[in-house]
């Protein structure tokens, strides 16, 4: 018999309610053992589509020459040349005296630098993006059919084909199929 009448029910339902639901937030199947390989990259959306108009823009200047495409950009040219994405055929560093000014040719002889690790990135990422979208918009692709601005090419690709892979590689091969006049898929 309990010393204290009617504490004796109550602590065992307090007890039991306790112990249920501790119960309820336990599993009773084993949790798997985390997974120590990891098995896709993070992909970003941002990294896809300055992929896409670096690639597409490479091509331009294939197509046209570099003086023709980089005058048709205005003044995003010269933070890529600052940032070394657009430099000398030779390699070495851009010395184009943008205060001098420049007449027909003087640009010409510049490529793209595809590899992103051999740019000067000590700036934010959206100030090359948007000098490639200044890019894409004022050039025009023309070897793929009907004349489109790069800002409309660069745009049907990320239509399509926006998180369709997991891996920077499926989309460089997509990309580049896509700038190849394919259809990106890979």
């Amino acid at each position: 018999m309990s010393r204290h009448p009617g504490r004796g029910p109550a602590f065992s339902i307090i007890a039991l309610s306790i112990v249920l639901a501790l119960a309820g937030c336990s599993s009773a199947e084993p949790e798997p053992p985390p997974d120590t390989e990891y098995t896709s990259e993070l992909v970003s959306v941002f990294w896809v589509e300055r992929q896409v108009r670096v690639v597409t823009l490479d091509r331009m200047i294939d197509e046209v020459g570099s003086d023709e495409a980089l005058v048709n950009m205005g003044g995003a040219r010269e933070l890529l040349f600052d940032q070394g994405i657009i430099v000398p055929e030779g390699g070495g560093d851009a010395d184009v005296d943008w205060e001098a000014g420049y007449q027909d040719g003087d640009l010409d002889g510049y490529v793209v630098e595809l590899d992103e690790d051999a740019w000067d990135t000590t700036i934010d990422f959206s100030r090359i993006d948007g000098a490639l979208n200044d890019a894409m918009y004022h050039n025009e692709v023309t070897w793929c059919g009907d004349d489109v601005t790069g800002e409309e090419f660069v745009d049907a690709y990320m239509d399509v084909f926006q998180g369709a892979f997991d891996t920077h590689d499926a989309y460089e091969a997509s990309v580049a199929d896509h700038v190849d006049c394919g259809d990106g898929r890979i």
